[in-house]
């Protein structure tokens, strides 16, 4: 084979294999998988703070107001089931089923990039507001990951009006939930299913928080 046949031959090969290395590098929403690391029988909750300086999902709280350890974990794999490495977190974050769960900008993104195992985790406090008793989804490039139908954990926030500031305008309505006849968990911070004191206490510490 002439040289000038043997380069064109090789070109043609890169050109017809360029999509399959494109391809292992695209995640897959079935292949690729998110777990929580609590494993109860209840449904835990974390509280979150617009300006981050909420609990870790390590110390979420189960329906006792026990903490409990919620970290959330995803593996990105591709078609063929080959780990991604390094993939960027700011492409990775959380959303619930319900949209309660609003976060600030990059507030709910993956802690780091896709390790040299393909895995990631959600560790760090959330930079975020609103509530929310819902699935939580994780979103890779902006699809839901479909290999499971969500995760089961609760979010709520002293922003209780989720517009990213806890202020006067959240002040009424924690008001109305503490003293209602009916136990409603948008107030209840702790977690512990009980609106109190501890609750008051912690909507005054967070009291002026806000996005970044």
């Amino acid at each position: 084979m002439s040289k000038s046949k043997s380069l064109i031959f090789t070109f043609a090969i890169l050109i017809i294999a360029q999509p399959c290395f494109a391809l292992s590098s695209i995640p897959s929403l079935i292949e690729s998988t998110a777990e929580i690391a609590y494993t109860g029988p209840d449904i835990p909750s974390l509280m979150v703070v617009p300006d981050g300086n909420g609990p870790r999902f390590t110390a979420a709280h189960d329906e006792h107001g026990n903490v409990v350890d919620a970290t959330i974990t995803l593996v990105l794999r591709d078609d063929f089931g080959a780990h991604i490495v390094n993939f960027p977190r700011e492409d990775l974050w959380l959303e619930s089923a319900d949209g309660g769960l609003v976060g600030c900008m990059y507030g709910v993104i993956a802690d780091q990039n896709t390790d040299a195992n393909g895995m990631t985790n959600w560790v760090n406090p959330p930079i975020a507001m609103g509530h929310s008793q819902s699935l939580v989804l994780v979103l890779i490039n902006g699809s839901v990951l479909i290999s499971n139908g969500g995760l089961p954990l609760d979010f709520n926030s002293p922003d209780i009006n989720g517009d990213g500031v806890v202020n006067l305008q959240d002040l009424p309505i924690f008001s109305g939930d503490f003293y209602s006849s009916s136990y409603l968990f948008r107030s209840d911070f702790n977690g512990d299913r009980i609106l109190n004191l501890l609750d008051v206490s912690l909507f005054a510490q967070h009291f002026g928080a806000q996005c970044p």
